[in-house]
């Protein structure tokens, strides 16, 4: 049985309707990427920082940090601003590495429910 809304359609005995079902798989889609991992992992770190920077740090090329960077950003994780010649960028709130750090601590075995 399924109960629709003018928003959202929800399955009898599911917690999340459709579209946050979709939300969530967009999210962890871009999130499914090492590359992508350690960009929110050195932005947490470092706070703001350039293409430069950011390259710097891994041990990837220019041209993907720049590519990698362009997808968080269209995924809302990240933003941008200009200074002068330099563009900056940093983590749009805290959810990002908030998830990954609790991913990595339940694959740790550090926290959740026991059986």
């Amino acid at each position: 049985m399924t109960t629709a809304t003018a928003e959202t359609t929800t399955t009898a005995g599911n917690r999340f309707s459709e579209q946050t079902v979709e939300s969530l798989a967009a999210v962890l889609h871009v999130l499914a990427d090492p590359t992508r991992i350690r960009l929110i992992e050195t932005l947490e770190r470092r706070g703001s920082s350039t293409v430069s920077a950011l390259t710097a740090c891994l041990p990837i090329s220019q041209q993907s940090v720049s590519h990698q960077l362009g997808v968080l950003r269209g995924a809302g994780m990240v933003t941008r601003r200009r200074e002068g010649s330099w563009v900056h960028y940093e983590l749009a709130d805290w959810t990002g590495p908030w998830l990954l750090h609790q991913l990595a601590d339940g694959l740790a075995g550090d926290t959740g429910p026991t059986s």
